[in-house]
């Protein structure tokens, strides 16, 4: 089922009311391992164990343009701020770096001119390239040209794909550019004229409005040409397609990646697939916005199990910031299933949106105020089926369970400045994203992961245990009774198979309650005709032959 869950947000003091900063609480129920930190606009990132305490740490003479990850090498992999006299806003990068595992510097790409300025975010490939995303410069007369009715210059966005030569630079051997992809319906004798809702793949170049100085909603906000502010970048190699994310238009995009780059100038280039804002493409009104001023969209292929025992090559999940969100400005972490087909493509109605209608998990279940960041944040599922959720504004990190559980709590220790004191209250410490690493993360091999002293100064004392995850932690729906589930596909269109390590019964009901069809028969495995039930939502239940529910209601969407 869809679950929505009240947040547990009371900070669990370990010493006192002066605990401010770095662990606040550790519990046995929190995924175990070592989760890289790297605050905004600090020169230092850390990678810290469950106690908070620093296992490595890197110093760069860049502060943070963004996003770091720690790659199978151990090898860190980071941005950093380059300055320009074109391009400013939120999420500046233009260097990425990467360190090896005892802090040298071992490779930097620059990408900070007049015309192309990487920013925020960039891709790790397994085959050791890595896609770079960037703002291009677009003049005023290039946009009144594509048929922009508003005055001024836009920076729409662009990615290459980058292989890294020696010690510094690399070869660009594909591209992606967002102008080659405008669709218009202002003026006739201009090109890519057309109706923009019939034409989801392309992007309505009167569309949006601009941001900059600052970043969204900063000082100076509309005086740059951020037209996008596209913050994240992801890549799933077995599909070769590409997530970027688009704060400014509240939706993100699937790209094929299976191009040459002239074929990505071209119609193969088109979007796979969008959500978040049907309005953007003219399939939908206002109030059909799903999110808003999201970031971080990403599969959770080779992350975590899925809620609702899905495909994760078809599942995403995101941090949904909630600027402007009816109701008021809150935060969520939500999980959803694309309509993902088999030839690789999305499924798309006659003048419909792109699905899903709605989603397979959200955290909390009702937006609150004091659960908040209107930028920055991301959030990461766990081997365990938690999520690790980075609400990047006040640099809060915590982990909670499927139901909503808070097991691990922290507080970013550190800004550009240097490490914070304890008892202080915490500024300046805003963080991108948080990354956990399993224990058996091949980074680690033959490391030595002694910790040491927490990452704040004057650290209170304090009793810390660790609690190592057991082997084996990637089954998706375990319950109590040890069962082992796999249900799918969600969206079911004709069946939907339930497949267990033990003999089962299955319910299905309708929202009121009322049973649809059930099961007659203990089985391992179930295969359930769902062609003759009118499309909507309905919820699963199996239990064992002692009639135990062996996880919670799951929610199917039924779509026929």
């Amino acid at each position: 089922m869809i679950r929505f869950f009240a947040p547990l947000f009371l900070l669990l003091v370990l010493q006192g009311s002066a605990q401010t900063i770095g662990l606040l609480s550790n519990t046995p129920n929190a995924f175990d391992g070592y989760t890289l930190v790297a605050p905004t606009g600090a020169t230092r990132t850390h990678l810290i164990d469950n106690c908070g305490r620093i296992i490595n740490q890197w110093d760069s003479e860049f502060r943070a343009g963004e996003s770091a990850y720690l790659l199978e090498d151990g090898s860190l992999l980071r941005t950093a701020r380059q300055a320009s006299t074109t391009f400013t806003g939120g999420g500046m990068g233009g260097r990425i770096e990467r360190f090896n595992w005892e802090g040298d510097l071992i490779w930097s790409y620059t990408l900070a001119n007049d015309t192309a300025h990487h920013h925020h975010d960039m891709a790790w490939m397994p085959n050791g390239h890595l896609l770079i995303m960037a703002w291009e410069y677009r003049s005023p007369e290039d946009a009144e040209n594509a048929g922009r009715l508003t005055d001024g210059p836009l920076w729409p966005p662009m990615i290459i794909e980058v292989v890294p030569e020696g010690e510094e630079g690399g070869e660009v051997v594909w591209e992606w550019h967002a102008w080659d992809h405008l669709i218009q319906n202002a003026n006739p004798d201009l090109p890519h004229y057309g109706n923009p809702s019939d034409h989801p793949g392309r992007f309505n170049v009167n569309y949006g409005n601009v941001s900059g100085g600052g970043g969204p909603g900063g000082p100076g906000s509309g005086t740059g040409g951020d037209w996008f502010h596209c913050n994240a970048v992801a890549y799933h190699p077995g599909l070769d397609q590409i997530i970027l994310n688009s704060r400014n238009w509240d939706e993100f995009y699937i790209l094929d990646h299976a191009t040459t780059s002239a074929e990505a100038a071209g119609e193969a280039g088109d979007v796979l697939y969008r959500w978040g804002n049907p309005e953007a493409y003219g399939r939908g009104l206002s109030s059909d916005q799903t999110l808003f001023t999201q970031h971080d969209p990403h599969w959770l292929t080779g992350e975590g199990p899925t809620t609702l025992g899905g495909d994760p090559d078809a599942t995403i999940l995101l941090y949904n910031n909630g600027n402007a969100r009816p109701g008021g400005a809150a935060s969520t972490v939500d999980e959803l299933t694309l309509p993902l087909q088999a030839d690789g493509t999305y499924f798309l109605g006659e003048d419909e949106p792109y699905g899903p209608e709605a989603l397979d998990w959200s955290y909390p279940q009702f937006p609150f105020a004091d659960f908040f960041s209107p930028n920055i944040s991301g959030a990461q599922r766990q081997p365990n089926g938690n999520t690790l959720i980075c609400e990047g504004n006040s640099g809060h990190l915590f982990e909670v369970t499927p139901e909503g559980e808070l097991v691990w709590e922290y507080i970013t220790a550190y800004n550009q400045f240097g490490a914070l004191e304890q008892g202080n209250d915490p500024f300046g410490n805003a963080t991108f994203r948080a990354y956990r690493y399993a224990a058996d993360y091949a980074a680690f091999d033959g490391r030595d992961m002694t910790p040491g002293d927490p990452v704040e100064t004057n650290p209170l004392p304090f009793d810390c245990n660790l609690f190592p995850a057991p082997v084996d932690t990637t089954t998706q729906g375990v319950s109590e009774c040890g069962a082992r589930l796999r249900i799918g596909p969600n969206p079911a269109r004709s069946v939907l198979r339930i497949e267990a390590d033990v003999a089962v019964l299955w319910a299905l009901r309708d929202v009121s309650g009322r049973v649809l069809l059930h099961s007659n028969t203990l089985d391992h495995d179930h295969s359930i005709s769902t062609s003759g039930l009118a499309s909507g939502v309905l919820l699963l239940e199996v239990t064992d032959a002692a009639g135990r529910p062996l996880l919670n209601p799951q929610r199917i969407l039924i779509e026929n």
